[in-house]
């Protein structure tokens, strides 16, 4: 079991290495992991055509489905008429008893350059207030700037936790400085980026540091060392049973 001392560590998607990913079995599976160590989750959500917010990560029904049809262009009912390898596609809405005990879960908003923005913000209005995901830790995580500066000036959602999520060198040059002008409070960035330096240089600015995604063990224990906060990985329990 490796020494995850104050380290946080994340199923990704669930635990997409160990249970198919982004379905009520999986969170289900992380959930059994929690008395082993497990912090919590990460998932992804997504937009349908009738504002519905579900929890799929590829914004096409290709890979999981082998269908050619982007979330967005279809509704719910016709989302839910497609099976992922005998799972159904779940909303937001509905997994909140899979997702109780977690101290810690980031939920990663997808987007594209289709994105209908006004109803995006209306749907996580409706799912994230007043409903019974409220009281779950929750950190809505995104690339996307444009989503940032309006969830930044949502006055229903901007007491929500937010984190910028960065995959390129240029990005991550000015990362701090952009999410602190954004509201977000922490950073989550692809593994291959960070150093010890890195990470110091992040809490200095007082923002936490979540690295995704990491399968390796002996990558894992080099950003453990360097006292990364977050480690999102699809084997959590080889990890925690290592």
């Amino acid at each position: 079991m490796i020494n995850l001392k104050n380290t946080l560590l994340l199923g990704h998607r669930g635990a997409r290495g160990e249970a198919l990913e982004n379905t009520l079995s999986g969170f289900e599976h992380t959930q059994s992991l929690q008395t082993a160590g497990l912090a919590g989750v990460e998932f992804d959500v997504q937009l349908s055509a009738d504002g519905h917010l579900v929890i799929f990560h590829d914004d096409n029904l290709e890979r999981m489905c082998a269908q050619q049809s982007h979330i967005e262009q279809l509704n719910l009912a016709e989302i839910q008429r497609h099976v992922q390898f005998g799972h159904q596609i779940v909303t937001l809405a509905s997994i909140a008893p899979v997702l109780r005990g977690f101290t810690y879960i980031e939920l990663e908003l997808k987007t594209h350059n289709r994105t209908d923005y006004g109803k995006l913000i209306k749907a996580l209005q409706r799912d994230l207030i007043d409903s019974p995901l409220t009281s779950l830790p929750i950190v809505l995580t995104s690339f996307d700037i444009e989503l940032h500066t309006r969830l930044q000036c949502s006055k229903l959602l901007a007491h929500i936790p937010r984190g910028l999520l960065i995959r390129t060198p240029e990005a991550l040059a000015t990362a701090p400085n952009t999410a602190l002008q954004l509201g977000c409070g922490q950073l989550g960035i692809h593994y291959p980026l960070l150093n010890k330096k890195i990470i110091q240089h992040c809490h200095r600015y007082n923002l936490p540091v979540s690295a995704w995604t990491v399968n390796d063990i002996d990558t894992i224990e080099q950003l453990i060392a360097w006292q990364v906060d977050v480690i999102i990985t699809d084997y959590p329990t080889r990890l925690l049973i290592y």
